[in-house]
């Protein structure tokens, strides 16, 4: 018996095709279909998981125009021309020149006649809106002279408001140890707050205190890296006090600030940060990657870039077509995708054929598909004082390192545990890998080609529609169905949670994987082999969420002899097959085989839809 299953355990190890399981968490629809008998005791309870601790559209796909373009009409026609062509936006940021002075927080009806019908239109279109701010309050905006007056400023060390010059003008900066002062200020920002607004990018005028050397509040001595927490904890506490724990704020973890790294949010409020401003070249890239890197080794949960640089560069578009697609490609795989600056960020406006565009939308559509995954790494992360992105180079502290001295032997991270990513750096498309011990990782675009774990590889000539991702063997990954997915989303299966794993090891030991969602309880799914041919999948009830688990690296000599799904009652009961994937999604408890491209191979979908969770398994046989 021991040598048949070692023997069993080389067969699943070698094994190619895709097993598609489809497993439905909701309350079954009685008429016209099909269902198991349901009764009030649960066959597999709810899970005993934590909330996610922050909104799922932390992880959505951000749009934004620099200020010199940005006005209501072009805000609005910019979201929507996204939309048009197929790609989801989640949040527009509303740059800079927004008000009609820098930080009193009244929007500019020239530039913006109705604020509130353009926030109604975003929200309409499921787009949240942040606003571009700073603790700065310039010499000519509205609302400076009252503040100066009642002496709301940080002062110097003899005690004389400080008048600072920055990019945007000359102004002072708020004290925020000054109970009045701060009283004064949330006055002003309610002005923003009332209309709803979901959140704000606060720019990086914090380390101007720095010009003052010694710089004073009400209650004494103030340091820079005081202030910066006073000031973006504030943005993020306040709104969220105002108007709930689904606002956000984007602020900088780690950025360049002269020649040295400064970390400038407390950690707390970083939860869709970005690593400040780039140039639109591969170099750029690299120096976001530089901050990817120092803003994960200080603990940052969740941060992204701006895609193809914020900074302008030659020419109409001011990047090149590839520079954008490689940035964009890593935004998708990375907690925040964002995609703003100066000159031409659109990817339809990089080429006639509409390649770039169809890339693109490709990556929005990945990213989507990662939202819960990435929901659940990030609060596990940000409970945990860690980020959701482990660099692969040795740690080098930003207190050691000078940004020009910083150069890590690769940029390769994890993106959590089970996604590894391989940017590419430069025009070559060539990169080198070494793949994480312990396990085997397997390539995002062709499951096929699976890679040993502390082995080393070149991989050269990548496709530009593709991107050097890999995903751990063996484990589960959640995805989320889009209308894009292959097969399951043209099937109706949109908004499922897709359970996918490659190859799991024939073992009887259970494996479990969790997802944390948004003000609502989690799902865990559980796998093992009771036997050496069969193989056990558990998923804890949920109200209102049905799953899809894929399970792949079945080869069609293990023949599907048996499907079964444990009812209420405590029995086994085989499941029918369908005809057809549609005919699939109208009939539950079911299954449909169909062949896969690859010689030798069959996908195999099961289809169940139960209140009370879900307790399946599969019997093969292996010719």
């Amino acid at each position: 018996m021991q040598m048949l299953f070692m023997w069993m355990q080389m067969l699943f190890m070698w094994v190619q095709l895709c097993l598609l399981v489809v497993v439905g968490l909701g309350c079954a629809a009685t008429t016209g279909r099909t269902t198991v008998t349901q009764d009030v005791h649960m066959i597999v309870p709810p899970a005993k998981l934590r909330n996610a601790l922050y909104p799922e559209w932390a992880h959505h796909h951000w749009v934004w125009l620099s200020n010199d373009r940005a006005n209501q009409s072009s805000m609005m026609d910019y979201a929507t021309e996204y939309l048009n062509h197929g790609i989801q936006v989640g949040a527009v940021d509303i740059d800079s020149g927004w008000s009609t002075g820098f930080n009193n927080f009244v929007f500019d009806v020239k530039k913006y006649p109705n604020a509130t019908q353009m926030i109604e239109y975003f929200h309409s279109k499921g787009i949240r809106v942040m606003l571009w701010a700073t603790s700065m309050v310039d010499e000519d905006s509205p609302n400076f002279q009252e503040a100066y007056n009642k002496s709301y400023f940080i002062k110097d060390v003899l005690g004389r408001q400080s008048m600072i010059s920055w990019w945007h003008g000359k102004g002072g900066l708020i004290d925020y140890s000054d109970p009045d002062a701060l009283h004064w200020w949330h006055s002003q920002m309610d002005k923003a707050i009332s209309l709803g607004i979901d959140g704000w990018k606060c720019d990086g005028t914090d380390p101007y205190i720095l010009e003052l050397v010694f710089a004073f509040g009400k209650k004494g001595l103030v340091t820079r890296k005081q202030y910066s927490d006073a000031y973006y904890g504030d943005f993020f506490d306040y709104t969220r006090q105002k108007l709930g724990k689904d606002r956000l704020i984007m602020s900088r973890p780690v950025d360049g600030f002269d020649f040295i790294f400064l970390d400038y949010s407390p950690r707390h409020v970083v939860l869709s940060g970005w690593v400040g401003d780039q140039d639109p070249t591969f170099q750029g890239l690299q120096d976001a990657l530089k901050r990817y890197l120092q803003s994960a080794w200080q603990g940052y949960a969740n941060f992204g870039s701006d895609i193809g640089g914020y900074r302008s560069g030659d020419g109409v578009l001011g990047r090149s077509k590839e520079l954008l697609v490689r940035w964009a490609q890593l935004g998708a795989f990375s907690p925040l995708m964002e995609n703003g600056g100066n000159k031409e960020h659109r990817p339809w406006k990089f080429d006639d054929n509409n390649q770039t565009l169809n890339i693109y939308k490709k990556f929005v559509d990945i990213h989507y598909q990662l939202v819960d995954y990435l929901l659940t790494v990030g609060s596990e992360a940000y409970e945990h004082n860690k980020s959701s992105i482990l660099p692969l180079a040795k740690h080098e502290s930003l207190i050691e390192k000078l940004i020009d001295d910083f150069k890590p032997d690769t940029y390769n991270y994890l993106l959590g545990p089970n996604i590894l990513v391989a940017p590419i750096i430069s025009n070559s498309s060539t990169v080198t890998i070494e793949f994480p011990a312990g396990n085997s990782w397997v390539y995002w675009f062709n499951h096929s080609a699976v890679h040993q774990g502390g082995t080393k590889a070149e991989f050269n000539n990548i496709p530009l529609e593709e991107f050097p991702v890999f995903f751990k063997n063996g484990t589960f990954l959640p995805l989320r169905v889009t209308q894009a997915t292959p097969l399951l989303g043209r099937a109706g299966f949109t908004g499922y949670q897709l359970w996918s794993v490659h190859s799991p090891t024939p073992s009887s030991t259970p494996l479990s994987s969790f997802i944390r969602r948004e003000g609502g309880p989690g799902v865990q799914i559980t796998h093992w082999w009771p036997s050496g041919n069969c193989l056990s999948i558990n998923i804890t009830a949920h109200p209102n969420l049905n799953s899809v688990v894929e399970v792949q690296g079945l080869k069609q000599r293990h023949e599907l002899k048996e499907a079964k799904v444990l009812t209420a009652s405590k029995q086994w009961v085989s499941i029918p097959r369908a005809t057809s994937i549609d005919e699939l999604k109208q009939n539950e408890p079911s299954y449909h085989i169909q062949k896969c491209n690859i010689s030798q191979h069959y996908t195999l979908y099961v289809h169940l839809q139960l209140l009370v969770g879900c307790s399946v398994q599969f019997c093969f046989t292996v010719l």
